[in-house]
């Protein structure tokens, strides 16, 4: 999501989502948004979304 979308979504301003985003990203010294949701699914901080109906994953 952009910064507007997620603040859209939280009702929040698009400011207060930059700085949660940036604020974050300091806090787990992550270089970029990918490595800021490799580090929260590898830690268990997020849950790994289920397949959808009908999907096959890589080794399928």
């Amino acid at each position: 999501m952009s910064d507007k979308q997620a603040a859209r979504a939280l009702g929040i301003s698009d400011q207060t989502a930059r700085t949660h985003r940036r604020n974050m990203l300091s806090k787990t010294a992550s270089t970029n948004i990918c490595a800021l949701l490799f580090l929260a699914f590898s830690q268990g901080w997020l849950a790994w979304p289920e397949p959808a109906q009908g999907m096959h994953g890589c080794t399928d």
